[in-house]
């Protein structure tokens, strides 16, 4: 009777336990690309694809830093920045075409010359890429893709990885 007792204490105790799960271990996705494109100037051309352990691969296509493609190791925890970044502005549910091919995502009025960003977020269901020109100034997505493409090129270190020195 008395180890039925423990037992059942024991296991009342554990339902009560909680588990703390860092952000990056709650990420939908198992690698996050991004990319940005070319415009009339000297706009860094490049691909970024960083994995939950903080590593990136890299290909520098123009104008970036080092162009051609290197490896390495971001500082700890920027993975899980960025996922939690996309995730609070639930990038999940942006169109797939931000882009003046479509009116209803971009709106009428269209800046030229500036360089696309894309996000390519692939989980265990497949792979969702997310394409936006910030050209488009009526986009109701406008001021939270602004937002993450500002956020996440601080959390990969854009200025010392990809830019170009000043």
């Amino acid at each position: 009777m008395r180890a039925l007792l423990l037992a059942l204490t024991a296991l009342a105790l554990s339902a009560c336990a909680t588990t703390t799960r860092s952000p990056a271990s709650e990420s939908r996705w198992t690698s996050i690309e991004i990319a940005e494109g070319a415009c009339f100037g000297v706009c860094p051309i490049y691909t970024i694809t960083i994995t939950p352990d903080d590593r990136y691969q890299l290909n520098g296509e123009r104008f970036t830093r080092h162009d051609g493609a290197s490896s390495g190791m971001l500082e700890a925890g920027s993975y899980a920045r960025i996922a939690e970044l996309l995730q609070a502005h639930d990038a999940a549910a942006l169109p797939a075409d931000i882009t003046q091919n479509n009116s209803a995502a971009c709106g009428r009025s269209i800046m030229t010359d500036m360089p696309d960003f894309r996000l390519g977020l692939t989980g265990p269901d497949g792979r969702q890429n997310i394409v936006w020109y910030p050209g488009c100034a009526e986009s109701p997505y406008r001021d939270a893709l602004s937002q993450i493409r500002d956020q996440v090129r601080l959390a990969y270190d854009y200025e010392t990885l990809i830019a170009p020195k000043r």
